[in-house]
């Protein structure tokens, strides 16, 4: 997600050469703190992450370089990642929080307390990243529409569904962005066979659209594309990938077209009037309509979410965390709320909340077209990448966070994102199951856990009433 600028780069940049770690931070003060080494310094003008770890073990559980928020509590580090995370992983995750403008332990919720939870006992399903590219090019061929497809997970996934010979449809805000994104799939399934992916099927295609999520008349005109005799004969797995997010610094509500605040707006809003339009077509797609996926199943609807829409996990327990409320916003304010809740308005919580509108929209859709398609909800992990997600931010800002993230070994990647994308998109092991959220956990490990969402996001009163509001906001 965008992160805010001015806090995180006077957080980078504002070490002593004595090494002592946020020294010139304000209230921020000894943030981090452990003696001789330091998770970030500053030295003769270069700053640095410091990832070798003390002998001494301060607090006497295995760990050293303890964490020192501003109440003055110690955190060691695997209260913040978990047991065996390095001092690299708490640098990063004071990083993570500084930049967002809150810091662990500065709220009654302990930080990061799930991660100290997370035992692989905890999940359904845990998948590697072999197992999400194993069968993507010898399951049935599909129509898939992917939207945001253009860059970072979107356009990972959508070059290894064509590579894997399926025909996808890239839903961007530009048909010109579109039309990059199309071609760059094709060079990829006609390159030589990659180590990452080698398992390669001829006949993928690969067509781009515009289909601006933050215009309903931009989302009709994709969708009357899509219904024409010429376009596609059926839709086998539709995709709502698209995002974004404003910085925390940034105090002016950007709109979209109809007035919505844009991250809400575009997030949910956008993908639930496309996905309203769409679903009669979709429900006739896969094995129920007898598209060219017959036999390997129904049709699918997959959405990309994120783990920040959990207050336990971690990010989701930096800053404001994610809740609606009872969706006053929406139900007093209509189309010019500025947060769901009815709150004040505060970017990274709205950013917050947009996912967990799209946890609550998967699980209420599982249920309501259950026995027509399946839906699924993911998240591809924490994507610093400067050309991705985080284009919107400052470059080197984006790229030092972005090496932070992968010193650290928190880091995803497109790849590892675009694969979970394809696997629930086309996999046949997916099929007959819904109303399932997989995420990577634990972070920077590669592989995809299926685990229960956050409380609220269980709620099946809240799944209900979001559902009935955002319908009225759309006009449906």
């Amino acid at each position: 997600m965008r992160l805010a600028l001015p806090s995180i780069l006077s957080l980078l940049l504002t070490q002593l050469d004595t090494g002592s770690a946020f020294n010139n931070c304000g209230g921020c003060n000894k943030i981090i703190n452990n003696g001789s080494r330091h998770a970030v310094t500053r030295k003769n003008g270069v700053t640095k992450l410091n990832v070798q770890p003390k002998d001494d073990d301060v607090d006497n559980d295995g760990d050293s370089a303890p964490i020192i928020n501003p109440s003055g509590t110690i955190m060691s580090r695997r209260h913040i990642f978990g047991k065996g995370a390095s001092v690299a992983a708490a640098g990063a995750a004071v990083v993570v929080a500084a930049s967002t403008g809150s810091l662990p332990g500065t709220t009654a919720r302990p930080a990061y307390a799930a991660a100290d939870n997370n035992s692989d006992d905890e999940f359904e399903t845990i998948l590697s990243q072999k197992i999400l590219l194993a069968n993507l090019a010898s399951a049935p061929v599909r129509n898939v529409i992917i939207t945001g497809a253009n860059s970072g997970v979107g356009l990972a996934g959508a070059k290894l569904l064509v590579a894997a010979g399926h025909h996808v449809t890239l839903a961007c805000r530009t048909k010109a962005k579109a039309d990059v994104a199309a071609q760059a799939c094709l060079s990829y399934a006609a390159a030589p066979d990659s180590s990452f992916f080698p398992d390669r099927r001829p006949g993928g295609t690969a067509v781009g659209a515009e289909c601006d999520l933050s215009s309903f008349a931009s989302i009709r005109g994709f969708v009357e594309s899509v219904k024409k005799e010429d376009g596609l004969p059926t839709i086998d797995s539709l995709v709502l990938n698209a995002g974004l997010a404003h910085g925390q610094g940034e105090t002016e509500i950007y709109r979209t077209k109809e007035g919505f605040e844009e991250s809400v707006g575009v997030n949910h809003l956008g993908h639930f009037y496309l996905f309203n339009l769409l679903a009669p077509t979709l429900a006739k797609g896969g094995g129920a309509g007898g598209g060219e996926a017959t036999g390997g199943g129904g049709p699918r609807l997959v959405s990309t979410a994120s783990g920040v829409h959990d207050p336990k996990t971690p990010g989701g327990d930096v800053g404001a965390p994610a809740t609606l409320g009872s969706l006053s916003g929406f139900s007093n304010d209509g189309s010019n709320f500025s947060m769901v809740d009815g709150g004040p308005y505060d970017p990274d919580k709205a950013y917050k909340d947009s996912k967990l509108c799209n946890i609550l929209f998967m699980l209420e859709a599982s249920r309501r077209y259950g026995g027509q398609f399946t839906v699924n909800a993911f998240s591809p992990g924490l994507i610093a990448d400067p050309n991705g997600f985080f284009r919107n931010q400052n470059k080197a800002f984006a790229t030092v966070f972005n090496r932070i993230t992968k010193v650290a070994g928190v880091a995803s990647t497109n790849e590892f994102g675009g694969s979970a994308l394809a696997y629930l998109a086309v996999d046949p092991a997916v099929e007959g199951l819904t109303g399932g959220w997989y995420d990577q956990a634990p972070p920077g490990k590669f592989q995809l856990a299926k685990h229960a969402p956050s409380a609220e996001a269980q709620n099946v009163e809240e799944q209900k009433l979001l559902w009935d509001l955002s319908s009225k906001l759309v006009g449906i």
